[in-house]
């Protein structure tokens, strides 16, 4: 089996982080190597302990993990410290597979996961990054975005960053249709789907792990961003077969 690393915290409610990287990667076909961040305990309703690796084991699981089995794509979750990402930059500077950030910098209870802002050296290391609508906002210093301009304007500043690409996630928006913007240097593309009454915990890992996955394919990043929606939709709607390399039921109008 094919793998992708996965750079992240673990989570003890087994909702997010390394534990749903995990899930998400085997239903699409692909084994991970696990790089841990942070250790938290969490419920389904608070973060409760967090406690972050140092920097150089963070690094020495990296080495380890890229001289056991080179990787067909990255995915970055929660880093935990400014000097966590600056050291996973550093250590991933000359690796030439592509590479997914998911800015963890709250999690959906509110606690903070992040101290510090992520180092430029590691923003122009990223191909796709996938802040949410809050997540975008601090990442650009600017109010949450409340319109297609502001989304625009937003994702272009991060872009500005570094990030070949951007993916500003409408799950906390308003509106019939939970609508994702993806932008790159040369266009900006839509992803619609109806939103839910109710959500789960780990959505931004299941998307930005799917993403890694496709990539990891060969899949250009909009098209990877697309599927990436498409099976994340499908999972929040229990219509992902786990016995058929994460395919998705097909998509219907309610």
């Amino acid at each position: 089996m094919t793998k992708i690393m996965i750079i992240a915290g673990t989570d003890s409610s087994g909702g997010a982080g390394l534990t749903r990287d995990t899930v998400t990667a085997s239903m699409l076909g692909f084994e991970i190597l696990p790089v841990v961040t942070a250790v938290t305990a969490q419920t389904n309703a608070a973060v409760v302990h967090t406690t972050l690796l140092s920097p150089e084991a963070v690094v020495q699981q990296i080495k380890a993990a890229l001289i056991t089995a080179p990787p067909l794509a990255i995915k970055i979750g929660m880093l935990g410290s400014k000097d966590i990402a600056t050291a996973v930059a550093h250590a991933l500077t000359d690796c030439p597979v592509p590479i997914v950030l998911d800015p963890v910098i709250k999690s959906s209870s509110g606690a903070r996961l992040l101290s510090g802002p992520f180092p430029n050296s590691l923003l122009q290391n990223i191909d796709v990054i996938t802040p949410n609508l809050p997540e975008a906002a601090i990442l650009t210093r600017r109010k949450v975005a409340q319109s297609v301009c502001d989304i625009t304007a937003q994702a272009r500043a991060v872009l500005a960053t570094g990030p070949r690409a951007v993916l500003i996630k409408g799950g906390h928006g308003q509106g019939a249709d939970a609508t994702d913007h993806y932008i790159d240097g040369s266009v900006h593309l839509r992803f619609n789907a109806p939103r839910l009454a109710s959500g789960k915990r780990g959505t931004g890992c299941t998307l930005a792990t799917a993403i890694a996955c496709n990539l990891a394919r060969g899949h250009r990043p909009a098209q990877a961003c697309e599927q990436a929606k498409i099976f994340t939709n499908a999972w929040l709607r229990n219509d992902v077969n786990p016995n058929s390399a994460g395919a998705v039921a097909p998509y219907q109008n309610p």
